[in-house]
């Protein structure tokens, strides 16, 4: 599944708890406290996905705000169908694994740039330990959370997992190029 329909279906899901509408800063400010880290919208982004959203009639314009010129959607019927038929399809998406930056620098630095790909990955170790730290963070958020945050606890869980199976997988990696260019 792509990115653009996860979103999709992610925006609308936040439009469908505001009956009353939601402005995309609003909408935005949502997104961030329910998938916090776990995904990063831009406001520009937001905006594309509200207007590819109305034009295919799955939300719509609310009345405006009195006094206020920010545009207000919430869901229509037909989102509401859309969302739900969505939520109960199985997912489409596969593990990608191969598909990383660093995959592709493997496979084509040669041997005399292994020491290179080595620093490589010290440094995306790093990056991976840094997203481990802001998702404690966000678990750190959600226990102060006025809100039920079971289901984003779980989203949460998953990241790190797949985190740490990354910072697994850079380690046996780095071992085993230490060991060729030993040899």
């Amino acid at each position: 599944m792509k990115r653009t329909r996860s979103v999709h279906y992610a925006l609308l899901g936040v439009v469908s708890q505001n009956p009353e509408g939601v402005h995309g800063y609003e909408l935005r400010r949502q997104c961030d406290r329910v998938l916090g880290s776990l995904w990063k919208l831009r406001l520009g982004e937001v905006y594309r996905v509200l207007d590819g959203l109305a034009r295919d009639g799955l939300i719509e314009q609310a009345e405006l705000e009195a006094g206020s010129s920010r545009k207000l959607y919430r869901i229509t019927e037909k989102g509401r169908r859309s969302l739900e038929a969505f939520v109960l399809e199985p997912p489409k998406d596969a593990p990608r694994p191969l598909r990383q930056e660093l995959a592709v620098k493997l496979l084509f630095a040669g041997q005399e740039r292994m020491r290179d790909v080595l620093l490589l990955i010290d440094q995306q170790r790093e990056a991976y330990l840094r997203e481990l730290h802001l998702l404690g963070v966000q678990r750190r958020r959600l226990r102060n959370a006025s809100t039920d945050t079971f289901v984003t606890s779980l989203l949460i869980d998953g990241a790190e997992l797949t985190v740490r199976a990354e910072l697994t997988w850079l380690d046996d990696v780095a071992h085993k190029l230490k060991e060729r260019i030993a040899a």
